[in-house]
This record gives structure tokens, sequence and C-alpha cells, in this order.
């Protein structure tokens, strides 16, 4: 896992010190974004490994669809691993999609969130 990068789109500030206070000890490299849907869509060129994204935005069940969408192929050929991060489980129509490869429900234990996290890295999803 060392020299991975992992991508916290969060809105909560405690959960974002939360993630980078136990992944960086693993050599995970963390990069921060707050997550208002505006900001989610130009992220940069560096292809994050993971992406935890936080599903309790503002935001309906079909724009967080098109959201993971483009998150998922944004890095054409080489799809990232998202694993989303919620106060209530995910509706079963985003489940369906086949781009969520976990999901933490919040409050999470740090053990979840470890366990998820090395989960997705060690199987992410297959490219285009």
């Amino acid at each position: 896992m060392a020299g991975q990068y992992v991508l916290a789109i969060e809105r909560n500030w405690r959960i974002r010190k939360l993630i980078r206070a136990n992944l960086e000890p693993l050599g995970l490299m963390v990069r921060e974004a707050i997550g208002e849907p505006h900001d989610l869509l130009g992220l940069g060129r560096d292809r994050p490994d993971l992406i935890l994204l936080d599903l309790d935005l503002d935001v309906p069940d079909q724009d967080l669809m098109e959201m993971l969408h483009t998150l998922h192929v944004q890095w054409a050929g080489h799809p990232v691993p998202i694993v989303v991060m919620s106060a209530e489980p995910p509706s079963r129509q985003l489940m369906q999609q086949g781009q969520i490869a976990g999901h933490l429900l919040k409050p999470f234990a740090v053990p979840s969130l470890l366990t998820q996290v090395q989960n997705a890295l060690a199987n992410p999803p297959a490219g285009d």
C-alpha cells in the first residue's frame, strides 16, 4: 500500500482528519476535497488509487450516479475504486451500478476504514 494515493472527498473536517491520521502511517498519500458537487468533476489529472466519497451530499441519487460514473471513468481505461461513506446505506440503485468498491456506514470505526481501504486497493476494478 505504501506510495499509493487516496482521494478523500468529505465535507466533515473531523472525518477527513480521521482518514488522514489513519492512512498516512500506512504509507498512503491522502489528498482531501470538501466534496461540493461542482468541485468533484475537475479533480485534476493525478489518478488516485482509491476514492473515499461522502454520499451525504445534498445531491439527488441520479446526480450521484452520474458523479460516480464520471469519477469512475475520469482516468480513461484505468477505473478508480470508490468506497462510499454515508450515514445511511446507499440506495439499491446506486449499489447496482457496479462502480462502488465498498461502503462505510457513518460513524465508522477505524478497523472498518482500514479493511475497506485494503480490500479496494487489493481488488481494483478492471479497465474499460
